[in-house]
Protein backbone atom coordinates (compact mmCIF):
# COMPACT_ATOMS: atom_id res chain seq x y z
CA UNK A 1 0.00 0.00 0.00
CA UNK A 2 1.14 3.33 -0.98
CA UNK A 3 2.28 5.88 2.00
CA UNK A 4 -0.11 9.03 2.26
CA UNK A 5 0.65 12.30 4.09
CA UNK A 6 -0.47 12.86 7.91
CA UNK A 7 -1.00 16.77 7.51
CA UNK A 8 -3.32 19.18 4.95
CA UNK A 9 -2.05 21.93 3.33
CA UNK A 10 -1.70 24.91 4.96
CA UNK A 11 -2.63 27.27 2.78
CA UNK A 12 -6.10 27.68 0.54
CA UNK A 13 -7.53 28.35 -2.62
CA UNK A 14 -8.43 32.06 -3.64
CA UNK A 15 -11.68 32.60 -3.21
CA UNK A 16 -13.45 32.16 -6.25
CA UNK A 17 -14.52 35.31 -7.88
CA UNK A 18 -18.74 35.74 -8.59
CA UNK A 19 -18.99 32.31 -6.24
CA UNK A 20 -22.08 34.08 -4.34
CA UNK A 21 -23.74 34.80 -7.64
CA UNK A 22 -23.48 31.52 -8.35
CA UNK A 23 -25.10 30.32 -4.94
CA UNK A 24 -28.00 32.66 -5.50
CA UNK A 25 -28.72 31.12 -9.08
CA UNK A 26 -28.62 27.50 -7.67
CA UNK A 27 -30.71 28.59 -4.62
CA UNK A 28 -33.59 30.04 -6.94
CA UNK A 29 -33.70 26.85 -8.71
CA UNK A 30 -33.56 25.04 -5.22
CA UNK A 31 -36.37 26.86 -4.20
CA UNK A 32 -38.77 25.64 -7.50
CA UNK A 33 -36.96 22.27 -7.41
CA UNK A 34 -38.41 21.66 -3.50
CA UNK A 35 -41.77 23.23 -4.88
CA UNK A 36 -42.10 20.73 -7.27
CA UNK A 37 -41.53 17.99 -5.18
CA UNK A 38 -44.53 19.40 -2.88
CA UNK A 39 -47.22 20.09 -5.90
CA UNK A 40 -48.63 16.39 -6.07
CA UNK A 41 -49.25 15.36 -2.57
CA UNK A 42 -50.20 19.41 -1.52
CA UNK A 43 -52.84 19.51 -3.90
CA UNK A 44 -53.97 16.23 -4.40
CA UNK A 45 -57.68 16.65 -3.11
CA UNK A 46 -58.40 18.87 -5.54
CA UNK A 47 -56.77 17.33 -8.24
CA UNK A 48 -59.03 14.47 -7.17
CA UNK A 49 -62.23 15.50 -7.59
CA UNK A 50 -61.39 17.15 -10.93
CA UNK A 51 -59.85 14.09 -12.56
CA UNK A 52 -62.49 11.88 -10.84
CA UNK A 53 -59.42 9.59 -8.44
CA UNK A 54 -58.74 7.97 -6.03
CA UNK A 55 -56.24 7.49 -3.14
CA UNK A 56 -55.03 4.65 -4.85
CA UNK A 57 -53.94 6.97 -7.62
CA UNK A 58 -51.88 9.58 -5.08
CA UNK A 59 -50.14 6.01 -4.18
CA UNK A 60 -49.17 5.13 -7.78
CA UNK A 61 -48.14 8.19 -8.94
CA UNK A 62 -45.85 8.95 -6.11
CA UNK A 63 -44.29 5.16 -5.43
CA UNK A 64 -43.14 5.15 -9.40
CA UNK A 65 -42.49 8.56 -9.08
CA UNK A 66 -39.59 7.79 -6.85
CA UNK A 67 -38.67 4.48 -8.77
CA UNK A 68 -37.96 7.06 -11.66
CA UNK A 69 -35.92 9.48 -9.14
CA UNK A 70 -33.58 6.82 -7.80
CA UNK A 71 -32.94 5.33 -11.50
CA UNK A 72 -32.56 9.20 -13.15
CA UNK A 73 -30.50 10.36 -9.86
CA UNK A 74 -27.40 8.23 -10.61
CA UNK A 75 -27.48 9.15 -14.15
CA UNK A 76 -27.88 12.57 -13.61
CA UNK A 77 -24.63 12.61 -11.43
CA UNK A 78 -23.12 10.79 -14.05
CA UNK A 79 -23.80 12.86 -16.89
CA UNK A 80 -22.81 15.57 -15.12
CA UNK A 81 -19.26 14.06 -14.25
CA UNK A 82 -18.51 13.70 -17.88
CA UNK A 83 -19.64 16.92 -19.09
CA UNK A 84 -20.71 20.55 -18.38
CA UNK A 85 -22.56 20.77 -15.25
CA UNK A 86 -24.02 24.07 -15.98
CA UNK A 87 -25.75 22.07 -19.61
CA UNK A 88 -26.45 19.61 -17.66
CA UNK A 89 -28.89 22.13 -14.95
CA UNK A 90 -30.26 23.98 -18.19
CA UNK A 91 -31.96 20.89 -19.78
CA UNK A 92 -32.51 18.46 -16.49
CA UNK A 93 -33.97 21.40 -14.48
CA UNK A 94 -34.75 24.37 -16.92
CA UNK A 95 -36.12 22.95 -20.38
CA UNK A 96 -37.28 20.18 -18.45
CA UNK A 97 -39.43 22.01 -16.09
CA UNK A 98 -41.63 21.58 -19.20
CA UNK A 99 -43.34 18.78 -18.05
CA UNK A 100 -44.35 19.91 -14.72
CA UNK A 101 -45.93 22.86 -16.86
CA UNK A 102 -47.59 20.03 -18.83
CA UNK A 103 -49.67 18.68 -15.55
CA UNK A 104 -51.46 21.56 -15.49
CA UNK A 105 -53.16 20.44 -18.51
CA UNK A 106 -53.94 17.21 -17.80
CA UNK A 107 -57.26 15.94 -18.86
CA UNK A 108 -57.38 12.47 -17.38
CA UNK A 109 -55.40 10.31 -14.51
CA UNK A 110 -53.60 8.37 -17.41
CA UNK A 111 -52.08 11.50 -18.64
CA UNK A 112 -51.36 13.52 -15.42
CA UNK A 113 -49.59 9.60 -14.39
CA UNK A 114 -47.71 9.69 -17.79
CA UNK A 115 -46.73 13.49 -17.38
CA UNK A 116 -45.74 13.28 -13.63
CA UNK A 117 -43.59 10.26 -14.42
CA UNK A 118 -41.46 12.16 -16.99
CA UNK A 119 -41.31 15.12 -14.92
CA UNK A 120 -40.18 13.03 -12.04
CA UNK A 121 -37.29 12.39 -13.67
CA UNK A 122 -35.79 16.23 -14.04
CA UNK A 123 -36.45 16.69 -10.10
CA UNK A 124 -33.67 14.83 -9.29
CA UNK A 125 -31.37 16.46 -11.94
CA UNK A 126 -30.70 19.28 -9.52
CA UNK A 127 -29.26 18.30 -6.80
CA UNK A 128 -25.72 15.95 -7.53
CA UNK A 129 -24.36 19.02 -9.88
CA UNK A 130 -25.50 21.47 -7.96
CA UNK A 131 -23.53 19.87 -4.71
CA UNK A 132 -20.26 19.24 -6.64
CA UNK A 133 -20.00 22.72 -8.15
CA UNK A 134 -20.14 24.21 -4.70
CA UNK A 135 -17.50 22.64 -3.86
CA UNK A 136 -15.52 23.95 -6.46
CA UNK A 137 -16.53 26.90 -5.64
CA UNK A 138 -16.24 26.92 -1.51
CA UNK A 139 -12.70 25.27 0.08
CA UNK A 140 -13.57 22.55 2.64
CA UNK A 141 -13.36 25.22 5.81
CA UNK A 142 -16.94 26.73 4.34
CA UNK A 143 -18.35 23.90 2.51
CA UNK A 144 -20.53 23.64 5.97
CA UNK A 145 -21.73 26.69 5.67
CA UNK A 146 -22.95 26.91 2.09
CA UNK A 147 -24.60 23.62 2.42
CA UNK A 148 -26.10 24.68 5.05
CA UNK A 149 -27.90 27.62 3.33
CA UNK A 150 -28.56 25.68 0.26
CA UNK A 151 -30.56 22.85 3.00
CA UNK A 152 -32.01 25.81 4.92
CA UNK A 153 -33.11 27.51 1.42
CA UNK A 154 -34.78 24.53 0.63
CA UNK A 155 -36.80 23.56 3.85
CA UNK A 156 -38.20 27.07 3.70
CA UNK A 157 -39.35 26.46 0.07
CA UNK A 158 -41.26 23.15 1.35
CA UNK A 159 -43.19 25.24 4.19
CA UNK A 160 -43.62 28.23 1.61
CA UNK A 161 -45.07 25.78 -1.25
CA UNK A 162 -47.13 23.92 0.67
CA UNK A 163 -49.20 26.84 1.89
CA UNK A 164 -49.11 28.38 -1.51
CA UNK A 165 -50.32 24.94 -3.04
CA UNK A 166 -53.35 24.69 0.01
CA UNK A 167 -54.34 27.89 -1.46
CA UNK A 168 -54.36 27.05 -5.27
CA UNK A 169 -56.47 23.60 -4.22
CA UNK A 170 -59.22 25.96 -2.49
CA UNK A 171 -59.93 27.33 -6.38
CA UNK A 172 -62.28 24.95 -7.88
CA UNK A 173 -61.21 23.19 -10.36
CA UNK A 174 -58.59 25.76 -12.07
CA UNK A 175 -56.21 26.56 -8.87
CA UNK A 176 -54.46 23.22 -8.92
CA UNK A 177 -53.90 23.50 -12.79
CA UNK A 178 -52.45 27.26 -12.35
CA UNK A 179 -49.99 25.98 -9.59
CA UNK A 180 -48.53 23.33 -11.69
CA UNK A 181 -48.20 25.73 -14.24
CA UNK A 182 -46.55 28.26 -12.18
CA UNK A 183 -44.04 25.76 -10.69
CA UNK A 184 -42.99 24.27 -14.56
CA UNK A 185 -42.77 27.92 -15.65
CA UNK A 186 -40.58 28.99 -13.01
CA UNK A 187 -38.51 25.85 -13.26
CA UNK A 188 -38.09 26.78 -16.93
CA UNK A 189 -37.17 30.65 -15.60
CA UNK A 190 -33.82 28.61 -13.65
CA UNK A 191 -33.27 27.32 -17.08
CA UNK A 192 -32.68 30.96 -18.22
CA UNK A 193 -30.83 31.78 -15.04
CA UNK A 194 -28.46 29.19 -15.29
CA UNK A 195 -27.90 30.00 -18.97
CA UNK A 196 -27.57 33.55 -18.02
CA UNK A 197 -25.58 34.01 -14.21
CA UNK A 198 -24.48 30.82 -13.88
CA UNK A 199 -20.33 30.49 -14.15
CA UNK A 200 -19.11 27.10 -13.99
CA UNK A 201 -15.97 26.65 -11.79
CA UNK A 202 -13.11 24.02 -12.95
CA UNK A 203 -13.19 20.91 -11.00
CA UNK A 204 -11.14 21.08 -8.35
CA UNK A 205 -11.18 25.29 -8.25
CA UNK A 206 -11.38 25.31 -4.60
CA UNK A 207 -8.50 22.48 -3.61
CA UNK A 208 -5.60 24.46 -2.41
CA UNK A 209 -3.13 21.42 -4.10
CA UNK A 210 -4.31 22.00 -7.97
CA UNK A 211 -6.38 25.25 -7.61
CA UNK A 212 -3.77 27.06 -9.71
CA UNK A 213 -4.06 24.37 -12.25
CA UNK A 214 -7.93 22.88 -12.08
CA UNK A 215 -8.55 23.97 -15.65
CA UNK A 216 -5.69 21.59 -17.37
CA UNK A 217 -6.33 19.10 -14.40
CA UNK A 218 -9.89 18.94 -15.69
CA UNK A 219 -9.30 18.69 -19.13
CA UNK A 220 -6.95 15.80 -18.33
CA UNK A 221 -8.63 13.97 -16.01
CA UNK A 222 -12.18 13.62 -16.83
CA UNK A 223 -14.65 10.88 -15.61
CA UNK A 224 -15.21 7.41 -16.38
CA UNK A 225 -16.48 3.86 -15.70
CA UNK A 226 -13.89 3.24 -13.83
CA UNK A 227 -14.66 6.62 -11.33
CA UNK A 228 -17.54 4.77 -10.47
CA UNK A 229 -16.21 1.78 -9.50
CA UNK A 230 -13.77 3.85 -7.50
CA UNK A 231 -16.45 5.66 -5.42
CA UNK A 232 -17.26 2.61 -3.55
CA UNK A 233 -13.44 1.40 -3.05
CA UNK A 234 -13.40 4.42 -0.57
CA UNK A 235 -14.21 3.31 2.77
CA UNK A 236 -15.53 6.49 4.23
CA UNK A 237 -18.00 6.22 1.13
CA UNK A 238 -19.26 2.83 2.32
CA UNK A 239 -19.75 3.78 5.70
CA UNK A 240 -21.89 7.33 4.66
CA UNK A 241 -24.06 4.54 2.79
CA UNK A 242 -24.25 1.80 5.39
CA UNK A 243 -24.99 4.87 8.16
CA UNK A 244 -28.29 5.44 6.48
CA UNK A 245 -29.77 2.30 7.75
CA UNK A 246 -29.90 4.16 11.70
CA UNK A 247 -30.14 7.73 10.12
CA UNK A 248 -32.49 7.73 7.77
CA UNK A 249 -35.71 6.04 9.43
CA UNK A 250 -35.79 9.10 12.19
CA UNK A 251 -36.77 11.72 9.86
CA UNK A 252 -39.50 9.47 7.92
CA UNK A 253 -40.99 7.70 10.73
CA UNK A 254 -41.67 11.13 12.30
CA UNK A 255 -43.06 13.23 9.41
CA UNK A 256 -44.91 10.34 8.41
CA UNK A 257 -46.67 9.44 11.63
CA UNK A 258 -46.13 12.57 14.05
CA UNK A 259 -49.14 14.04 13.70
CA UNK A 260 -51.68 10.78 13.83
CA UNK A 261 -49.05 9.53 17.09
CA UNK A 262 -50.28 13.16 18.64
CA UNK A 263 -53.84 12.86 17.96
CA UNK A 264 -54.76 9.36 18.76
CA UNK A 265 -51.87 8.59 21.32
CA UNK A 266 -51.52 12.19 22.86
CA UNK A 267 -55.17 13.15 22.86
CA UNK A 268 -54.24 16.89 20.40
CA UNK A 269 -56.77 17.70 17.55
CA UNK A 270 -55.85 17.86 14.33
CA UNK A 271 -55.04 21.40 14.23
CA UNK A 272 -53.06 21.88 17.50
CA UNK A 273 -50.53 17.98 16.28
CA UNK A 274 -49.76 20.32 12.80
CA UNK A 275 -48.76 22.95 14.87
CA UNK A 276 -46.42 20.92 17.11
CA UNK A 277 -44.94 19.04 13.91
CA UNK A 278 -44.55 22.58 12.43
CA UNK A 279 -41.99 23.00 15.38
CA UNK A 280 -39.73 20.43 14.24
CA UNK A 281 -39.96 21.86 10.68
CA UNK A 282 -38.87 24.87 11.98
CA UNK A 283 -36.19 23.37 13.79
CA UNK A 284 -34.86 21.54 10.90
CA UNK A 285 -34.65 24.10 8.80
CA UNK A 286 -32.70 26.18 11.42
CA UNK A 287 -30.73 23.16 12.05
CA UNK A 288 -29.04 23.03 8.83
CA UNK A 289 -27.64 26.58 9.32
CA UNK A 290 -26.55 25.86 12.35
CA UNK A 291 -24.90 22.54 11.56
CA UNK A 292 -23.25 23.82 8.53
CA UNK A 293 -21.54 26.21 10.81
CA UNK A 294 -20.67 24.28 13.53
CA UNK A 295 -19.58 22.18 10.97
CA UNK A 296 -17.18 24.87 9.17
CA UNK A 297 -16.03 25.68 13.00
CA UNK A 298 -15.30 21.88 14.22
CA UNK A 299 -13.30 22.11 10.40
CA UNK A 300 -10.71 24.56 11.77
CA UNK A 301 -10.19 22.80 15.19
CA UNK A 302 -9.58 19.47 14.01
CA UNK A 303 -9.62 18.84 10.37
CA UNK A 304 -8.94 15.30 11.30
CA UNK A 305 -11.95 14.20 13.98
CA UNK A 306 -13.98 17.68 13.45
CA UNK A 307 -16.83 17.04 11.44
CA UNK A 308 -17.22 13.63 12.98
CA UNK A 309 -17.56 14.99 16.40
CA UNK A 310 -20.30 17.21 15.34
CA UNK A 311 -22.86 14.31 13.46
CA UNK A 312 -21.68 12.16 16.26
CA UNK A 313 -22.87 14.92 19.00
CA UNK A 314 -26.29 16.13 16.96
CA UNK A 315 -27.32 11.98 16.94
CA UNK A 316 -26.69 11.52 20.58
CA UNK A 317 -29.02 14.71 21.36
CA UNK A 318 -31.65 13.80 19.31
CA UNK A 319 -31.86 10.37 20.47
CA UNK A 320 -31.84 11.96 24.37
CA UNK A 321 -34.42 14.49 22.95
CA UNK A 322 -36.52 12.00 20.68
CA UNK A 323 -36.85 9.47 24.18
CA UNK A 324 -38.40 12.40 26.07
CA UNK A 325 -40.25 13.99 23.45
CA UNK A 326 -41.95 10.80 22.63
CA UNK A 327 -41.69 8.63 25.71
CA UNK A 328 -41.89 10.79 28.23
CA UNK A 329 -43.41 14.41 28.02
CA UNK A 330 -47.00 15.60 29.16
CA UNK A 331 -48.65 18.79 29.02
CA UNK A 332 -50.34 20.98 26.61
CA UNK A 333 -49.41 22.12 23.07
CA UNK A 334 -47.06 24.73 24.13
CA UNK A 335 -44.83 21.86 25.95
CA UNK A 336 -44.89 19.56 23.31
CA UNK A 337 -44.35 22.44 20.27
CA UNK A 338 -40.89 23.44 22.26
CA UNK A 339 -39.26 19.80 22.48
CA UNK A 340 -41.02 19.79 18.97
CA UNK A 341 -38.68 22.82 17.89
CA UNK A 342 -35.42 21.46 20.49
CA UNK A 343 -35.57 18.03 18.96
CA UNK A 344 -35.73 19.76 15.23
CA UNK A 345 -32.65 21.95 16.23
CA UNK A 346 -30.60 18.47 15.59
CA UNK A 347 -32.37 17.00 13.15
CA UNK A 348 -30.87 18.43 9.67
CA UNK A 349 -27.43 18.62 11.41
CA UNK A 350 -25.16 16.10 10.08
CA UNK A 351 -25.84 16.68 6.27
CA UNK A 352 -24.20 19.86 6.08
CA UNK A 353 -22.08 19.79 8.87
CA UNK A 354 -20.57 16.22 7.73
CA UNK A 355 -22.11 14.15 5.43
CA UNK A 356 -21.87 16.11 2.09
CA UNK A 357 -18.34 17.67 3.26
CA UNK A 358 -17.05 14.33 3.47
CA UNK A 359 -18.10 13.08 0.17
CA UNK A 360 -16.53 16.30 -1.44
CA UNK A 361 -12.85 15.16 0.80
CA UNK A 362 -12.70 11.78 -0.13
CA UNK A 363 -13.54 12.08 -3.59
CA UNK A 364 -11.94 13.29 -7.18
CA UNK A 365 -13.50 16.31 -8.31
CA UNK A 366 -14.35 14.05 -11.41
CA UNK A 367 -16.32 11.80 -9.41
CA UNK A 368 -18.03 13.95 -6.87
CA UNK A 369 -21.56 14.67 -9.12
CA UNK A 370 -21.79 10.51 -9.31
CA UNK A 371 -20.67 10.17 -5.33
CA UNK A 372 -23.48 12.53 -4.21
CA UNK A 373 -26.06 10.53 -6.03
CA UNK A 374 -25.05 7.31 -5.01
CA UNK A 375 -25.55 8.67 -1.85
CA UNK A 376 -28.44 9.82 -2.81
CA UNK A 377 -29.91 6.80 -4.24
CA UNK A 378 -28.78 5.15 -1.02
CA UNK A 379 -31.34 7.20 1.34
CA UNK A 380 -34.07 6.33 -1.21
CA UNK A 381 -33.69 2.72 -1.27
CA UNK A 382 -32.97 3.06 2.69
CA UNK A 383 -36.18 5.26 3.15
CA UNK A 384 -37.96 2.32 0.58
CA UNK A 385 -37.33 -0.49 2.88
CA UNK A 386 -38.20 1.00 6.03
CA UNK A 387 -41.38 2.30 4.42
CA UNK A 388 -42.15 -1.53 3.59
CA UNK A 389 -41.08 -2.12 6.88
CA UNK A 390 -43.24 0.39 8.89
CA UNK A 391 -46.41 -0.97 6.95
CA UNK A 392 -45.83 -4.57 8.08
CA UNK A 393 -45.44 -3.79 11.93
CA UNK A 394 -47.20 -0.97 12.12
CA UNK A 395 -50.55 -2.40 13.26
CA UNK A 396 -48.78 -4.66 15.82
CA UNK A 397 -47.32 -2.18 17.63
CA UNK A 398 -48.58 1.73 19.02
CA UNK A 399 -47.11 4.32 17.87
CA UNK A 400 -45.40 5.44 20.47
CA UNK A 401 -43.60 2.08 20.58
CA UNK A 402 -42.42 2.66 17.05
CA UNK A 403 -40.70 5.82 17.39
CA UNK A 404 -38.98 4.28 20.39
CA UNK A 405 -37.28 1.59 18.08
CA UNK A 406 -37.17 4.23 14.92
CA UNK A 407 -35.84 7.29 16.68
CA UNK A 408 -34.04 6.13 19.70
CA UNK A 409 -33.02 3.20 19.20
CA UNK A 410 -32.19 3.56 15.71
CA UNK A 411 -30.09 6.81 16.73
CA UNK A 412 -28.15 5.28 19.31
CA UNK A 413 -27.16 2.62 16.64
CA UNK A 414 -26.42 5.76 14.55
CA UNK A 415 -23.97 7.14 17.11
CA UNK A 416 -22.20 3.80 17.44
CA UNK A 417 -21.67 3.66 13.64
CA UNK A 418 -20.01 7.02 13.66
CA UNK A 419 -17.08 5.22 15.96
CA UNK A 420 -16.30 3.76 12.13
CA UNK A 421 -15.23 6.77 10.79
CA UNK A 422 -12.41 7.39 13.02
CA UNK A 423 -9.73 4.87 11.32
CA UNK A 424 -10.69 5.81 7.90
CA UNK A 425 -11.74 9.56 7.13
CA UNK A 426 -8.24 10.82 8.09
CA UNK A 427 -6.84 8.18 5.85
CA UNK A 428 -8.89 8.63 2.80
CA UNK A 429 -8.75 12.45 2.83
CA UNK A 430 -5.04 12.21 2.55
CA UNK A 431 -4.85 9.99 -0.11
CA UNK A 432 -7.06 12.03 -2.52
CA UNK A 433 -4.40 15.45 -1.19
CA UNK A 434 -1.65 12.81 -2.16
CA UNK A 435 -3.89 12.27 -6.00
CA UNK A 436 -4.11 15.94 -6.47
CA UNK A 437 -0.58 16.39 -5.57
CA UNK A 438 0.61 14.30 -7.74
CA UNK A 439 -1.92 15.45 -10.71
CA UNK A 440 -0.23 18.89 -9.86
CA UNK A 441 3.49 17.93 -10.16
CA UNK A 442 2.54 16.14 -13.57
CA UNK A 443 0.80 19.06 -15.18
CA UNK A 444 3.09 21.90 -13.54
Amino acid sequence: MTAVSETLPATEATPIKGRWRNVVTLAFAGIVDAGEDQAMSSMFPAIRASLNMTTAHLGTITSLGKVMEMIFGPIWGMLADRFSRKRILIIGTGLWGLWTLLIGFSASYEMLLSLRIIAAIGLVALGSPMNSMLTDLFPQKERGKVFGIMRMISSLAVIVSILFFGRMAEIPETGWRIGFVTFGALSMLSGLLFAFFLKEPPRGGAEAVIADVAQKSEKKYTFSWQSVAAIFRVPTNLLLIFEKIFGVPVQLTILTFAVTWLVDERGFRPGQATTVLTGIVIGSALSTLIGGLLGDWAERKNPRYGRLFIAQGSRAMMAVLGYFFFQQVTGNMMTFFAFALLFGLFMDMAFPAAIAPMIAAVNLPEQRSTAYAANRLANGLVQAAIAALVGIIGNQITLTNLFFWSVTVSLAFSVLSWFAFYPYYHRDRMALDDTLAKRRAELA
